[in-house]
């Protein structure tokens, strides 16, 4: 038995100071942050259920990620989708004050619009510290049709460079890409994919306008919209009213915009012309007893369109059962698509209205602006069903409405199977980005 002084000397000198050490953990690992990047928060319900189509998917995968949007309308997106964010393009003094005569622009340029655009770049920087990605997803916005070059194309470039200047990573996920009729619009986005660890597009069309651009796009892959992959809704509505088949006619702001071929007329001979046809249109529904119900894709956009359709249809002093025409309110993404969940078929110029009746299974006609059109609806039953907006004369769209009513029963089973595809195709694009995340 050890003497009282040698116990003590023991306890002092070995088991005190081993229960002194703490047990080594392993290193708990950090909260991912992932950014986002696009024109959201501006009232365009196709670009806000894109971002809802991916923060759905992310935050379900990621639960403990910190998620940040950088976007055109940061405080509608804080609010919509409780979500950090802040704007693209950060303003910082009133640019009308110095556009009343040329020497104010130039007092703007040199003493106002470079020192802001060098803060710009510090602030892209800052903004980017410790975020593991920059997503770009979906939507159109790689264009200079509206913008030009200093546009989105320019704040592309710069948010893409200041992500790979923060070593993290940069996705364009199923983006949609072009016009790009500017050489400093093709140089912008062309560098800006060329930093990117992960490119797909949405359609075909997209990777060949970047391939026409120089940058080799061979091994990067197509992938349909990431609308598709948005949760389906359980409850679709009724779709006919009182044995009245209820069909839904989507509107748009068309002033010619992605259509050269109508630059003869002004924008808005083209804007008063389409208003024209729609009523037309309208009218022979109702006359030949449907239910019409008016849907909208941009609430700011659209709205006003549909005031003057409205009073284009009561300027033609026609009578109809006053139940046959609907127009109920859409503010949000949900409402759009139980509006178009009530009805049989859906008649629209909005990409995003014919991607969410696909969504639905419900037929389509789409009035196309754009050549996305002709990639969504790609199989030759559905691309029957696509009109050129400026060949959709009133007796053109009936004649394709009439086709498309009597297809219904063949056209439901092959949409079903195409979004099928769509979604299984998408949740592989998913595993992917995760894959490169890490998780």
């Amino acid at each position: 038995m050890p003497s009282p002084s040698r116990e003590r000397v023991f306890k002092t000198r070995v088991i005190r100071p081993l229960l002194m050490i703490e047990p080594k953990l392993p290193a708990k690992r950090k909260h991912t942050k992932i950014a986002f990047f696009g024109n959201f928060g501006q009232k365009n319900l196709g670009n806000e259920a894109t971002l809802q189509a991916i923060l759905c998917r992310l935050r379900k995968s990621l639960p403990d990620a910190e998620m940040i949007c950088i976007c055109t309308g940061p405080a509608e997106t804080r609010v919509a989708y409780n979500i950090a964010a802040v704007p693209i393009h950060a303003l910082f003094v009133n640019s009308e004050l110095f556009r009343s005569n040329q020497f104010g622009r130039f007092v703007r340029k040199i003493f106002v619009g470079i020192p802001s655009e060098f803060y710009r770049w510090i602030l892209a920087i800052a903004t980017l510290a410790g975020t593991e990605a920059l997503i770009v997803p979906g939507t159109q916005f790689l264009s200079d049709n509206l913008t030009g070059p200093w546009g989105w194309p320019y704040m592309t470039f710069r948010w893409s460079l200041a992500a790979k200047l923060r070593g993290c990573k940069l996705f364009f996920v199923s983006v949609g890409v072009g016009p790009l009729r500017h050489p400093l619009s093709r140089f912008f986005i062309k560098f800006a994919l060329r930093f990117a660890d992960f490119r797909s597009y949405r359609d075909d069309l997209s990777k060949q306008c970047v391939g026409s651009i120089g940058l080799d796009q061979t091994n990067d892959p197509v992938y349909p919209d990431l609308v598709f992959s948005l949760p389906i809704p359980s409850v679709q509505g009724v779709e006919d009213e009182a044995n009245k088949r209820v069909i839904a006619v989507g509107i748009k702001d068309f002033h010619g915009q992605y259509a050269p071929w109508l630059r003869k007329l002004s924008p808005d001979e083209v804007y008063r012309r389409y208003i024209e046809r729609e009523a037309d249109f309208v009218l022979w529904l109702l006359k030949h007893n449907y239910v019409v119900r008016i849907v909208i894709g941009d609430i700011l956009y659209d709205t006003p369109v549909l005031t003057d359709l409205l009073n284009a249809l009561q300027s033609r002093r026609v009578v109809y059962p006053s139940d046959n025409l609907i127009v109920e309110p859409i503010t949000s993404v949900r409402e759009l698509m139980s509006q178009l969940a009530k009805s049989s078929i859906i008649v629209s110029p909005r990409f995003h209205n014919i991607v969410f009746g696909l969504l639905l299974n419900r037929p389509v006609l789409a009035v196309s602006y754009h050549e996305k059109f002709s990639a969504l609806l790609e199989s030759p039953d559905l691309a029957k069903f696509n009109v050129r907006i400026e060949d959709a004369d009133a007796d053109t769209i009936t004649d394709k409405f009439c086709q498309l009513e009597s297809n219904l029963d063949k056209l439901k089973p092959q949409i079903t199977e195409n979004v099928n595809r769509y979604r299984i195709a998408l949740d592989r694009q998913y595993i992917q980005i995760l894959k490169l995340l890490g998780t």
